[in-house]
């Protein structure tokens, strides 16, 4: 049950409820609030490093699109301006037993050398390589975390949304690449919201774990 965990929460800062259910004990950006009200609620360390690089590398992400049958491997994977984000919406709801969490990340900025291995049917998979980089207005990541009094980072679900689509740049690395990549962007907003959904986790474990409250999870 929630309610006694809410009691608690409801000492550590105001809340504005609205509906009766849904408790709000933190302001927007607060970081300590929200993380005293995680800590209280799981067994997450909240003596965090307290930063977030600006600009950031991972060797290697994969990650799938299957609406396009195409497996994705980002080589030295720049990311900058993470740091930027900020939580945006923090609450729990009483009846659900839930807790909601929901960052902000303008100007998030990716770099990497990508490889693009196309699948067929019947067919030997086909290899791309190819230099991007990709800005984004903004990506929006929410949390849901049911069992809102034993919150886990590590089995939650995020969804990202990508609100706006990216300004990139492409360049392929040979011929065959060249002649394949498709210049019909009409498909890119289908593409976006696929790769986010495996980006989502890093992005939100890797800020939450340093800036608010460690659950210890890998990204």
């Amino acid at each position: 049950m929630l309610t006694k965990a809410v009691t608690l929460l409801l000492t550590v800062a105001a809340c504005v409820a609205v509906p009766s259910n849904i408790a709000r004990p933190c302001r927007v950006k607060d970081n300590k609030c929200v993380r005293d009200n995680l800590a209280a609620n799981s067994r997450c360390n909240p003596n965090v490093r307290g930063f977030l690089p600006a600009e950031y590398t991972i060797n290697s992400f994969k990650f799938d699109t299957p609406y396009f049958n195409a497996t994705y491997i980002d080589n030295n994977l720049v990311i900058r301006n993470h740091n930027s984000c900020f939580v945006s919406e923090f609450f729990f709801n009483v009846a659900s037993d839930t807790g909601v969490l929901t960052l902000d990340c303008p100007d998030l900025d990716f770099e990497s050398t990508r490889t693009l291995i196309q699948h067929s049917s019947f067919q030997e998979d086909t290899t791309y390589n190819y230099c991007y980089r990709g800005r984004y207005p903004l990506i929006r990541l929410t949390l849901n975390f049911p069992h809102a009094n034993e919150l886990d980072l590590c089995s939650s679900f995020t969804f990202a949304d990508v609100t706006e689509l990216p300004i990139f740049l492409i360049n392929p690395n040979d011929k065959k690449t060249e002649n394949f990549l498709a210049t019909d962007l009409t498909l890119l907003n289908i593409y976006e919201r696929e790769t986010f959904f495996y980006r989502a986790n890093q992005l939100a474990r890797y800020y939450i774990n340093s800036l608010i409250c460690n659950f210890g999870c890998d990204f």
